[in-house]
């Protein structure tokens, strides 16, 4: 994974440093009814704890540079603090209290620092999406994606919350598939960068943990000028 020198994070307040630029949280900007219902949705369905992100970088996102900003972003002290904002705004809980212990568990009752939610050795890795295939993945996650207590959408009903969804987000050409000439960019990103729950595997997890190590791991990166969101899911049988 690329990750630049000089890159630079502040130690407190709202935003976070790096080269180029203030990021700030807009996570007071994702409250709205219409984002909130498509979070709860993709929870049912997918038995997910849905998150989704908003940040204003303090320059612009591009192709060529998200990358590099993705990185220094998951580094920061900010992100850390959204995560766990986020995780309490939608009544999850599930990624605070944890302090480092000598058992290495993540023990909520134990002394000491705040373990990091970054997972060492992730890559992150942004994989450009073509709006109509970014789209595809939000119908995905309420009509196809696994859903371990059989609650898909009606098709009919998926395309009513998605459309909302991106409305909300994306400005009023967002439900019909023109964001990106409005200068909204895609990706997918590598869900590699939180650590696992290891649902799947008989080793003790480092608490924490946010991906589950299946195919509803998802992580998903949209971006316009310096605004950008970061929507996460998870989910196990």
């Amino acid at each position: 994974m690329r990750h630049d020198d000089h890159t630079r994070h502040a130690s407190g307040g709202a935003g976070g440093l790096w080269d180029g630029g203030i990021v700030q949280s807009l996570l007071a900007e994702v409250g709205q009814d219409a984002i909130d219902r498509f979070l709860s949705a993709v929870d049912v369905v997918m038995n997910s704890n849905t998150l989704l992100l908003k940040a204003d970088a303090g320059q612009s996102l591009t192709v060529d540079n998200r990358q590099g900003l993705l990185d220094a972003y998951l580094r920061s002290d900010l992100f850390e603090r959204m995560m766990r904002e986020a995780d309490r705004q939608r009544e999850w809980y599930n990624l605070s209290d944890f302090l480092d212990d000598p058992e290495g568990s993540g023990n909520p009752a134990g002394e000491g620092a705040p373990v990091g939610l970054l997972r060492e050795g992730c890559r992150a890795g942004v994989a450009s999406l073509r709006e109509e295939e970014f789209i595809d993945r939000l119908h995905w996650m309420l009509t196809e994606a696994p859903s371990p207590y059989r609650h898909h959408l009606p098709a009919d009903e998926a395309v009513g919350i998605v459309g909302d969804f991106l409305r909300e987000v994306l400005g009023p050409a967002g439900s019909g598939g023109r964001g990106a000439g409005q200068g909204w960019q895609f990706a997918s990103v590598e869900p590699d960068f939180l650590r696992s729950s290891e649902y799947h595997t008989d080793k003790q997890p480092l608490r924490p943990v946010y991906f589950d190590g299946w195919v509803s791991d998802t992580a998903t990166l949209f971006h316009c000028g310096p605004i950008f969101y970061l929507l996460l899911t998870n989910g196990s049988p």
